[in-house]
């Protein structure tokens, strides 16, 4: 198991890239930890696992942000003690529809640990980067 934080961060967002793309809540809850601290784009604070998180999502994937894509580029991780990192992502969301329709731009604050034999995320803070206005 590897021990480099980029190298885990870029796959644990690899896979939450490819689940949110693929519209699948259970395949997006699988990175967190079996307890998580998840506060959305929006501010709310969400506690719980996995499969609590994946059904969140999978709401969202099926109306607000249905036909949604996002990528995601880890800019940084750092080891905070042995088993546990943390990272700072950039997130872009392109959305058809829903509260933030058209290309938005989030930066997302992962702690990442060690539980058992995997890596998981157990904090996620996603910030909306706001546009300047245009003069």
């Amino acid at each position: 198991m590897s021990t480099d934080p980029t190298a885990i961060a870029t796959e644990l967002f690899a896979q939450l890239e490819t689940a949110w793309n693929a519209a699948d809540g259970a395949a997006f809850g699988k990175p967190f930890a079996d307890v998580t601290d998840f506060v959305d784009v929006r501010g709310a604070h969400h506690h719980g696992d996995g499969v609590a998180i994946g059904g969140g999502h999978q709401h969202i994937f099926d109306t607000i942000y249905k036909g949604s894509t996002v990528r995601y580029q880890v800019t940084s991780a750092r080891q905070v003690v042995p088993g546990c990192f943390v990272a700072t992502v950039s997130a872009t969301l392109d959305a058809p529809s829903g509260p933030l329709p058209g290309t938005n731009q989030s930066r997302i604050t992962a702690v990442v640990v060690r539980e058992g034999d995997r890596w998981a995320i157990t904090a996620f803070h996603n910030t909306l980067v706001l546009q300047a206005p245009r003069a």
